[in-house]
């Protein structure tokens, strides 16, 4: 059986510096509990798997990853535990997902996901075909959210979720050492805006299957 190498993407620091300033990973306060006093339900969320060879001088499995924890923290909906780390685990997407049950003791859902598409592909206007005007960002993440809570661990949801962000000719070629991940500037940039997007449609479909999982 395959087994893969990734890092539980909890509230532990991620030291990162493209040219710029660090990130850290997790920045909004997570709380167990809401302000009434119901609990909230416990996730862990790895490292996304990246099968793709996009190339920038950082990790965007580490991005991706981070956008996403911050995002289902500051909802206020799911609560991800600080300081856990789980080194290696089984294929995730695989049909065998008995070994969550102790490798990820405590939690109550695993959320796991691969990059699988993440590409620039020309763009052509209709009147000319032989120079490009821009490029489509094409990007693909397989998402599967995972019940452990009972006795044989649940899929919830499985998906593939897709989509393609148009940049301009003009933001070509990019100087990563001033826009890069980890810059102020990043986030107004097409790349960032475009994995903006992804992540918080990615994060939304996270929060509302755990949700509805739990209350059944």
């Amino acid at each position: 059986m395959n087994r893969f190498l990734i890092r539980c993407s909890t509230l532990l620091p991620l030291i990162f510096a493209a040219g710029c300033f660090t990130h850290r990973l997790g920045d909004p306060v997570a709380t167990r509990f809401h302000d009434d006093g119901r609990a909230k339900p416990v996730a862990v969320i790895p490292t996304i798997i990246d099968t793709t060879s996009f190339d920038v001088p950082w990790s965007v499995a580490e991005e991706l990853t981070t956008s996403i924890v911050d995002s289902v923290l500051a909802s206020g909906q799911v609560y991800i535990r600080s300081g856990d780390e789980f080194s290696v685990i089984e294929n995730p997407f695989g049909t065998d997902l008995s070994w969550t049950k102790q490798e990820f003791a405590g939690q109550q859902f695993a959320v796991f996901l691969e990059l699988v598409e993440h590409e620039l592909t020309p763009a052509f206007s209709q009147r000319s075909k032989d120079e490009p005007r821009g490029n489509y960002l094409n990007m693909g993440v397989r998402l599967r959210v995972v019940d452990i809570r009972g006795e044989t661990p649940k899929i919830v949801l499985q998906e593939i979720v897709r989509d393609s962000y148009y940049i301009p000719k003009s933001f070509f070629p990019p100087d990563y050492q001033i826009t890069g991940w980890g810059c102020e500037e990043y986030v107004k940039t097409p790349l960032g805006i475009a994995h903006a997007k992804l992540t918080q449609e990615i994060s939304e479909r996270i929060i509302d299957y755990i949700l509805l999982a739990q209350s059944r």
